[in-house]
């Protein structure tokens, strides 16, 4: 099975993790080509971040990468404020396939979505892929912006950041955590991403992530196998877990041969055919 990649991130001096280092244990990029041909990944969709300043130039860095790589597909960091028509350009002759945003709240979440209803021609034209990195809190007022991006790909990563849990939670109440989330499964070309499971984990590194699975039932059974998409988290990832348990995410062993193959790279070479 052809994989792609959904999510990871590559800095330049490398993400400086909890311990102050790369957990990749090297330069990201040599590390992430070693175990790219190991575990047969295609394409990797390289998530931007500039939201501190030790990650400034992060752009500008993957549209480097990009140049040189064509199993890259890039997604330029924007704030929440976005950029403007002329930027939207400059972003997509930079090899750029789409865009990247950060929204932890309904107030950054408001912001996105004012920019998102000026930037919908250009980003339809661009068949722009569109990663959030978004609450549950978040993307309860990204509806009718979201919608209106019927020529992209949305992509709400992280199983859509339910939060850490320091129990597995009850049917219901993940699906009270992500109703936000899952409201948008009307929305035909909005999908999330199977990433970041540490992340709903306390601890973090409690693999295999028993509490994430409540969650990833809950997305399977909303939006079906079609519109999920693996993703490595590659390397912050790697704080807690290896890169190979990444590749076995809790939730996802009753897939038939077929959904397997959608979820870990399918679903992205198919939002990816015209880049």
């Amino acid at each position: 099975m052809e994989r792609a990649d959904a999510h990871l991130h590559l800095f330049a001096d490398g993400y400086p993790g909890r311990y102050g280092r790369s957990p990749a244990g090297g330069d990201e990029l040599a590390v992430y080509r070693t175990l790219r041909h190991e575990h047969g990944i295609g394409r990797a969709l390289v998530v931007g971040y500039e939201g501190a300043p030790e990650f400034a130039g992060n752009n500008r860095h993957l549209a480097g990468l990009a140049a040189e790589h064509d199993w890259i597909a890039p997604l330029a960091y924007v704030p929440v404020t976005g950029t403007d028509r002329a930027g939207l350009d400059r972003l997509r002759a930079a090899g750029f396939v789409g865009v990247a945003a950060y929204l932890p709240d309904p107030t950054s979440a408001d912001a996105f979505a004012d920019w998102a209803a000026t930037a919908v021609g250009p980003l339809n034209a661009a068949s722009a892929v569109v990663s959030l990195n978004a609450t549950p809190e978040a993307a309860g007022r990204l509806g009718r912006a979201l919608a209106a991006l019927d020529g992209c790909a949305v992509l709400f990563s992280h199983l859509g950041l339910p939060g850490r849990q320091r129990a597995v939670p009850a049917p219901k109440a993940a699906a009270d955590r992500l109703t936000p989330v899952t409201d948008l499964a009307r929305v035909p070309h909005v999908g999330v991403k199977i990433s970041g499971l540490y992340a709903v984990s306390d601890p973090a590194d409690a693999y295999p992530h028993a509490a994430a699975r409540p969650f990833v039932d809950l997305l399977l059974d909303r939006f079906g196998a079609r519109r999920l998409y693996w993703g490595s988290d590659f390397s912050p990832s790697l704080d807690h877990v290896s890169f190979a348990q990444t590749l076995r995410p809790v939730g996802l062993d009753g897939l038939s041969a077929a959904e397997a193959a959608d979820v870990f790279g399918g679903n992205l070479r198919r939002a990816l055919r015209r880049h």
